[in-house]
């Protein structure tokens, strides 16, 4: 079980008369701690304590909820369990809660309750997760002074709050906490900058497996710290692109400038133990590039990527990074200064697809990385959140997963069968179905990925568009090369991609006169994909709220769609 209870107070002002006690680094009174306690009894001494300064209404909110030490433990542990693994921005084996900020602490426990199954633990997570708001937003100058023990500098407890925080508020249920993780997300990476977590990259000495136990656990316990400042800062650029996709604006930083090398490779941050870390640290290590360069030869037409060893979560950090410039090509309607073309922003896509994703064989990982490409490609082809708010305006239908009101009278206009019939509107559908097909594949245990409500409901969003507009069903080609789905850019106009293979078939099809004698391929009902797509959401609702809105959305529209085929 994790040990809670290690505080000390901290002034944190929530108005002109009010005062909030909450502990910054839970180490620091160690001294005052009972050890004979349970750590869930701690907490809740802890919280008890913290509750009675905080405004009525949250206190009525908190102590309604019910909240147990046992809850506590389980959220933690489920946390480790369940979340981390698809987001490993901490690092389980070393994570102890005496050494944690208490609005981290809260954050994880947030996230935990959205995968312990009880009927309460939604409610309970969100009380939580209000509290650790209050603590971040009255007094953050106070939390960017906690450090962890082996933290080399200011910054990093604080960053890793906002960080799960944004990612808890991201994807709620609650439309509230969705704008809230819009409005606050930029400022992780500022605090990050503040606190001179970008200056200091570190590394540490690795020992032999002959060390003495004592040399070994500390070089090892520093090298994990180090890495998770890491990704703490990367974590951010992971974020920043989902809440740039899902808003439909322009990213918070510039992810092609981020000078962060890459982080350390699966094998070497899951290690249990400081043997296992010494014995991956053995492997050949290759010299860590920055993502500012690799962004660079990911846009260099005659240098490869390289690196053979590029984790997981370095290739969600570049997929992110390529997202920001698709959501900087759509504001700008494809033409600024500084911006890349959006074939060229393919190119880079197609890139990374050639060299690592293809090859990352039939993984569970790998498959989360592929439906994020999908999704970032379907996204680059048709922006699904501009295609939700023009659906929705024109059927007259409440959403409110994206900014603006569906009875905007000036999409009245939008036409869905030409966009259907355009060439962005079948490349849209065949990254959408290879969404589908490849969500169905994921086991039930990996579901739990951040991208996978947006991406699930971008796929159903492009589908429910083709359906509604009388087109049911397709003839596609089979046997496709991505490469040629981008390899024209318009209609009638040819942009081959260097090294792509000609599929017969493909250029029919983008331009709306295919028909399946051309070549080998297949057929699908979109309405039979739609219903698929979300029975699947649905399953993924019971961990991320806000597929419960998007459930709604898609019902909807496939109820239009059935009453007018």
């Amino acid at each position: 079980m994790f040990d809670f209870g290690r505080s000390f107070p901290v002034s944190f002002p929530l108005g002109t008369n009010s005062q909030v006690e909450l502990p910054l680094a839970l180490h620091d009174n160690a001294d005052r701690i009972n050890n004979d306690t349970g750590s869930g009894e701690q907490a809740m001494d802890q919280m008890s304590k913290l509750v009675q300064e905080l405004p009525g209404s949250l206190t009525a909110e908190i102590q309604s909820t019910g909240i147990t030490s046992a809850f506590l433990d389980t959220c933690v542990h489920v946390f480790f369990d369940k979340f981390n693994p698809s987001f490993p921005v901490l690092h389980k084996a070393t994570f102890t809660a005496r050494d944690c900020s208490y609005p981290l602490l809260l954050n994880i426990i947030a996230l935990g309750s959205l995968f312990v199954g009880a009927k309460d633990a939604v409610t309970k997570g969100e009380a939580l997760w209000r509290l650790a708001h209050i603590a971040v937003a009255t007094n953050w100058r106070k939390l960017m002074q906690a450090r962890g023990l082996k933290d080399s500098c200011d910054g990093v407890q604080l960053v890793l709050t906002a960080l799960l925080g944004q990612t808890y508020a991201m994807l709620s249920s609650n439309e509230g906490l969705r704008m809230t993780s819009q409005v606050f997300h930029g400022l992780g990476f500022y605090w990050a900058r503040q606190s001179g977590m970008y200056n200091s990259q570190t590394s540490s000495p690795v020992p032999t497996l002959e060390s003495t136990p004592e040399e070994k656990s500390e070089c090892w316990r520093f090298w994990i710290a180090e890495e998770v400042k890491k990704r703490a800062i990367l974590g951010h650029y992971i974020l920043d692109g989902h809440i740039s996709q899902i808003s439909g604006y322009a990213a918070c930083a510039r992810h092609m400038t981020n000078p962060l090398l890459m982080p350390a490779r699966d094998d070497e941050f899951s290690a249990a133990t400081p043997d296992q870390w010494i014995t991956a640290m053995q492997h050949p290590q290759a010299t860590k590039a920055s993502f500012r360069d690799l962004f660079l030869l990911l846009f260099s037409s005659s240098m490869p990527l390289l690196h053979k060893d590029m984790s997981g979560f370095s290739l969600r950090v570049l997929l992110e990074g390529l997202q920001s410039l698709a959501s900087d090509a759509l504001e700008a309607y494809h033409i600024a200064v500084g911006i890349p073309s959006r074939l060229e922003i393919a190119h880079a896509l197609l890139k990374l697809y050639e060299e690592k994703l293809s090859k990352g064989g039939g993984t569970a990982e790998n498959t989360e990385l592929l439906i994020r490409w999908h999704s970032i490609c379907l996204n680059l082809a048709t922006p699904a959140t501009k295609l939700c708010r023009d659906i929705c305006s024109h059927y007259s239908i409440d959403q409110y997963l994206h900014e603006g009101k569906c009875h905007d009278k000036t999409h009245r206009s939008f036409n869905l069968l030409d966009w259907a019939q355009g060439v962005d509107g079948h490349r849209a559908l065949l990254h959408a179905l290879a969404i589908h097909d490849l969500v169905e594949t994921l086991p039930l245990g990996r579901s739990h990925a951040i991208h996978l409500p947006a991406a699930i409901f971008d796929a159903g969003t492009i589908l429910a568009g083709r359906c509604l507009a009388g087109l049911h069903q397709i003839s596609y080609p089979t046997g496709i090369f991505w490469s040629n789905v981008w390899a024209f850019e318009g209609l009638g106009i040819s942009n081959p991609i260097e090294g792509s293979l000609e599929v017969p078939g493909i250029k029919e099809f983008l331009e709306g006169s295919y028909t399946s004698g051309i070549s080998a391929s297949g057929t699908r009902n979109l309405m039979y994909d739609l219903n698929a797509l979300q029975l699947i959401l649905k399953s993924v609702s019971s961990k991320w709220g806000v597929s419960h809105e998007m459930d709604r959305i898609l019902q909807q529209w496939i109820s239009v769609s059935s009453e007018s085929s």
